[in-house]
């Protein structure tokens, strides 16, 4: 029950989160890498004040030195794949885009996380998996 409330919250400020940036990208001096470059700093405050606060509210910083290199190096990458390209075309997209049809065809990412998934974890298809593509690649072309 905490994961399916802690997705739903992840859900309400990534539904959000957009419209902010569209009003942000509004201005004609708004271009997106630089763009990208703001929030990046934006990420980067909050993630400092997330690190301070658990670390004040927990005082458990062995979990930061017991992780090993390659997950970190694995973690760092994807990050920078996801926080910079992935928001560098996000932007670009939603800069001249309608933010009701750019983040949700942007937001048809579990369909590809479902084949790749599938395709190097081996995880199961299933007969509600493959509904819930079909009603992702649907909406996405009635987006279209």
């Amino acid at each position: 029950m905490r994961e399916f409330l802690l997705a739903i919250f992840t859900a309400l400020i990534w539904g959000f989160v957009p419209i902010i940036e569209k009003i942000g990208l509004s201005s004609k001096t708004a271009e997106p890498v630089a763009s990208v470059i703001y929030r990046t700093v934006g990420s980067f405050v909050f993630a400092i004040g997330a690190f301070i606060f658990v670390l004040l509210s927990s005082g458990n910083i062995n979990s930061l030195k017991n992780m090993d290199v390659k997950s970190i190096i694995i973690l760092a990458l994807a990050g920078g794949l996801a926080s910079v390209f992935g928001q560098i075309f996000f932007y670009m997209a939603l800069k001249n885009g309608n933010a009701s049809v750019v983040t949700p065809v942007a937001g048809a990412f579990p369909m590809v996380t479902f084949i790749f998934g599938v395709l190097l974890l081996g995880e199961a298809i299933t007969i509600p998996k493959v509904i819930g593509i079909i009603l992702i690649i649907t909406g996405v072309i009635f987006l279209k």
